[in-house]
Formats: structure tokens, sequence, C-alpha cells
């Protein structure tokens, strides 16, 4: 359990196993009701982050909203570049998205 608390810059190995099971729980559960990898669920996600870690506080509103953060940003990060860059990027494309 030692190792478990061990530091990679400012988190712990059990943050950071916290932050995603957490951001995967999120992301799935919201995915139902405001979508996913889109500008407007990031945005969306990104201001429920804001509002969990003030409302929560704590080491729980810190995993909660650092969960919802990392995940909106990357929904609006994944469909810029979907957006702007489908070609110049690899994965697999789906329309006029590339899906990273």
């Amino acid at each position: 359990m030692k190792f478990l608390s061990k530091k990679g810059g400012s988190l712990s190995i059990i943050d950071a196993l916290a932050i995603a099971g957490t951001k995967t729980f999120s992301e799935r559960f919201l995915s139902r009701y405001i979508g996913n990898a889109t500008v407007m669920s990031g945005s969306i996600k990104v201001a429920g982050a804001i509002v969990s870690n003030g409302l929560v506080g704590g080491k729980f509103g810190d995993i909660v909203g650092t969960a919802l953060m990392v995940d909106g940003a990357e929904d609006i990060v994944n469909n810029l570049i979907g957006t702007f860059l489908p070609k110049a990027v690899g994965g697999v494309q789906s329309g006029d998205r590339v899906i990273i």
C-alpha cells in the first residue's frame, strides 16, 4: 500500500486512480444526457467541475472537479481536432470527425 502513496507530480497513485475511475463513470453516465466529445458536452462538464469543486470542497471535491475538468477539456479538444484537422491527425474517421 505504500506504493500507492507515491507521487507523480502533485498526485499520488491512489488520487490518479480515483480521478480516472470518477472520469470513466461520469463520462458513461453523462453521455446519455449531454452527449460526449462535443464542445457543448465539454463546456457543461467544465462548468460542472467548477461548481462541484466549489460546492463539495475537500479531497472529494478535488477528485470530482478534476475528473470532470479533464473529461470536459478532452471533449472540447477532441471535437476541435476532429473538426479542423480531420486528415492531418491519425485516428478512425466518422463522417467529418476524427475519433482519436
